[in-house]
């Protein structure tokens, strides 16, 4: 990146900035991998420092004995930075306490938090120490977390580990954040723009945009020069429908109920299994329900083993007959977790061949065309930059267009998520397929 920056962190007696005050200041000044110069100075709060910050960063009131008060080393801090850009990891909080000191109320404030979620939207975790140790960077030498200079190091390097993250994305994505950002007054469209500047993206042979292409990905810039890529690797699309047998054949209660009994298939294969009586009598009763087509109302406290009395009857009931068997969860997270931890888990050990697959409300799926009319707006706030971003990122990866799997933690883009989800009124039959419309994909594969 042809620019320097300054990468900046301070450490505080507390979280507010009208109440607590700063104790210590560290700037780094570089441009790429290159360092100018560092600044490190600890801040006499002019007030005692708190307990659990001594503990936290290790800054007594010993250390601070002598130190100069925040106004006299204001002048020195304003000649390190100048007009540079700002980076840090949650940069608003430091940028508030020293703002409030009428310090770089001009200059651009990069948040490495704000741009971690947009490049790394399966991270899970987006602290300086996770992303950290999830990108693999190697602590400085005699690093020390919660110390101002330590952590503006820190910055330092997950910034440039991002920015090699951006490089290889598609180029088009890069071009994309740059043109919907370039009049905004998003501090990241300073970043988009010297990415995509730096690649003036021209795919030669064999680049990712072709692999793209020969995947399946589709584009469509016919709103106002803007892309969209999802994915239609036919490999991904669904299994043809079931055959459901003509006449349904019961299920044998008895051998389903002895993998849950003792010495069955569940104690041979997880340790520590428990017998519970009250499980095995649960199965019986929802594979006789099944088998007699009635309808069967079942209450049952917790540790009952509820999930596995009813998933293996239905699993069977399926694969015998032929037939679909629907389980409607209350919410998502219990539909999470048949999903990637109770099937999975019956899948390893029962005899039979058999998937699964997720169905959620409609307004769970992002929507292509949603996302076109999106970007073809003028004027986004940062908020909506933020939230395109994201979706221009992940879209491209994602194989479900599910939004659980896009990290939104403000309410802000949680709320614009209604103006890119799927939506009856305009993904219809006639417009949506699977091969261009998550919903779709999903209901085809359901």
């Amino acid at each position: 990146m042809a620019r320097v920056y300054i990468s900046l962190d301070i450490e505080t007696t507390g979280l507010n900035p009208e109440q607590d005050e700063i104790l210590e200041i560290g700037a780094v000044r570089f441009k790429g991998d290159h360092t100018y110069d560092t600044y490190s100075v600890l801040v006499h709060p002019g007030r005692p420092i708190p307990y659990k910050i001594q503990q936290l960063t290790g800054i007594t009131p010993a250390d601070i004995n002598g130190a100069p008060p925040i106004g006299s080393v204001l002048p020195e801090l304003r000649r390190f930075v100048g007009d540079n850009p700002i980076i840090g990891h949650n940069i608003g909080f430091d940028l508030s306490f020293l703002r409030k000191q009428g310090l770089f109320k001009q200059n651009m404030g990069v948040d490495t938090f704000e741009l971690a979620s947009i490049l790394l939207p399966h991270a899970g975790r987006y602290s300086l120490t996770a992303l950290l140790k999830y990108l693999r960077i190697p602590p400085t030498p005699g690093n020390q977390a919660h110390r101002a200079l330590d952590d503006a190091q820190a910055a330092r390097q997950l910034f440039e580990t991002l920015l090699d993250q951006a490089r290889r994305l598609d180029g088009r994505v890069i071009k994309e954040e740059a043109r919907v950002s370039a009049k905004s007054k998003w501090a990241l469209s300073l970043v988009f723009r010297d990415l995509s500047r730096e690649r003036s993206y021209a795919p030669p042979a064999g680049s990712l945009g072709q692999q793209l292409a020969a995947k399946g990905f589709m584009s469509d810039d016919g709103l106002d020069g803007g892309f969209t890529l999802i994915q239609t690797d036919p490999d991904q699309l669904p299994d043809p429908p079931l055959k459901p047998a003509p006449n349904p054949t019961p299920l044998p209660v008895e051998d389903l109920c002895g993998m849950l009994e003792k010495n069955g298939l569940f104690e041979e294969n997880f340790d520590g299994f428990e017998y519970r009586p009250q499980q095995v009598d649960m199965l019986a009763n929802v594979a006789g329900a099944l088998s007699e087509s009635n309808h069967l109302l079942v209450e049952a406290g917790t540790g009952t083993g509820k999930s596995m009395a009813y998933l293996i009857p239905a699993l069977y009931w399926a694969v015998q007959n032929g037939q679909r068997v629907v389980i409607s969860t209350n919410t998502i997270n219990l539909q999470d977790q048949l999903l990637n931890k109770d099937i999975p888990k019956l899948q390893k050990i029962l005899p039979i061949q058999f998937k699964a697959v997720a169905l959620k409300g409609r307004s769970n799926y992002v929507c292509p065309r949603r996302v076109q009319m999106f970007q073809a707006k003028t004027n986004h706030t940062p908020k909506e930059l933020r939230l395109l971003a994201k979706l221009l990122v992940w879209m491209p990866s994602t194989t479900t267009g599910d939004r659980e799997e896009l990290f939104m933690p403000d309410y802000g883009e949680q709320a614009l998520w209604s103006q890119v989800a799927s939506d009856g009124n305009i993904c219809t039959p006639r417009t949506c397929s699977a091969e261009t419309c998550f919903y779709a994909r999903a209901r085809q594969a359901a």
